[in-house]
């Protein structure tokens, strides 16, 4: 009996395309032909049913583009499971060959590691932050300490000390850095260890704090914070005799005398020097106050306010206003020790302020809480063997003497 052409269904692209006939004849039975042309020669096949004839024009399409060698007829169970996956995968909005392209891609990026152990990798260390490049996340983070009101002085050493390790990650998102990648840009620093330790505290203080923003995961240690430290060699501290410290005064500028004088016999850190106000300086009670708002440690303290002190702060004294208004602190102490004639000693002049006020009192305690240090810190980083006849000789140096 007469079939007769219905209508047209077309799968595929030029080079590679099938046209799916749906056939009729006169009993009223259909049925559904694939039409294709392959090595110059119109080639058929005829399905009874629409889906199968579907799948055969997809795959056949498919080797044709490719050329690849004839292919089988499809079984019903084919048909139903290739249904079930375009169903699944149109829930994502795909196609069945588009996913398949994603799949294959990321199995031959990930190589043995399953696409399984790739998603629970990422559940584990990017999902529900925040993706932000570190060159972006530096001025975040020193805007928010300068909000924060912390010091230009804090600001400009981590801007300095924070600088190369910003340079070199800059495009890299703060979650992909690692903490080998910390550990060997730490390493590859030509700086004492204890600058690396530095640089380390730094970087974990970015870290932490980008993890509170929500750019790391909240509920682990960063890798900033598992990273190397450096073994600093225990050696003695470098104080200053008391007639050192006379040379240095004699030749001292008038104006660098308060910041000499103060960190010599009160051990005063220099940075918190740099925020003392002449208000600070309680005359009367005897003692300078250190705010917790100056204070590296953020505690406040009361440190002795000597009479030898006194005596050399007594003709610079104001009612108020900074006590040190000088900037470049290191390059004016490096000259002031190079006309000297000794040299300039870094951290010296707290150091020697330690060293003597424990000989002198004999009480590690009193001593750490007037540094606003811990008595372990102490003894590990500021004393000094001294006598007690040598503290009198230090705290006995008086302006004209």
């Amino acid at each position: 009996m007469k079939q007769k052409k219905r209508s047209v269904i077309t799968v595929g692209r030029e080079g590679s395309e099938i046209k799916i006939y749906t056939l009729r004849t006169g009993s009223g039975y259909e049925s559904y032909q694939c039409a294709w042309h392959d090595v110059g020669r119109r080639q058929t096949k005829t399905f009874g049913q629409i889906d199968a004839a579907k799948l055969f024009a997809q795959q056949k399409c498919v080797a044709l583009a490719n050329g690849l060698p004839e292919i089988t007829s499809a079984t019903l169970r084919d048909i139903e499971v290739f249904k079930s996956c375009e169903t699944r995968v149109a829930r994502l909005g795909l196609t069945l060959p588009a996913a398949i392209d994603e799949w294959l891609s990321a199995r031959e990026t990930l190589g043995p590691l399953s696409l399984s152990e790739a998603v629970q990798f990422f559940m584990r260390h990017r999902a529900g932050i925040t993706p932000i490049r570190l060159g972006d996340l530096v001025p975040l983070f020193l805007e928010a300490k300068q909000a924060a009101n912390v010091s230009n002085i804090y600001l400009k050493v981590y801007r300095c000390q924070i600088q190369h390790f910003q340079k070199q990650f800059a495009a890299t998102q703060i979650s992909e850095i690692t903490t080998p990648n910390i550990d060997r840009f730490l390493r590859m620093q030509t700086c004492s260890p204890v600058t690396k330790n530095n640089i380390r505290r730094n970087i974990v203080t970015l870290f932490t704090w980008a993890r509170e923003q929500g750019y790391l995961q909240e509920d682990r240690k960063t890798a900033a914070e598992k990273a190397m430290t450096f073994l600093v060699p225990d050696q003695a501290p470098a104080i200053w005799t008391a007639d050192e410290m006379r040379k240095l005064l004699k030749v001292c500028m008038p104006n660098l005398v308060p910041l000499l004088v103060i960190g010599a016999f009160s051990g005063i850190r220099s940075a918190e020097i740099d925020r003392l106000d002449w208000q600070d300086v309680l005359w009367e009670q005897g003692y300078i106050e250190i705010k917790a708002k100056k204070a590296k440690t953020k505690s406040r303290r009361l440190v002795p306010l000597r009479e030898n002190l006194k005596k050399w702060l007594e003709p610079y004294r104001q009612a108020s206003g900074p006590v040190c208004q000088l900037s470049n602190h290191s390059l004016r102490l490096n000259y002031l020790g190079e006309k000297a004639g000794i040299g300039w000693r870094q951290n010296a002049l707290r150091h020697s302020y330690a060293s003597y006020r424990l000989a002198e009192i004999q009480d590690a305690a009193k001593v750490a809480l007037e540094l606003g240090n811990s008595p372990e810190k102490l003894f590990r980083h500021y004393r000094e063997l001294v006598t007690p006849e040598a503290a009198t000789e230090w705290f006995g140096i008086m302006p004209g003497a």
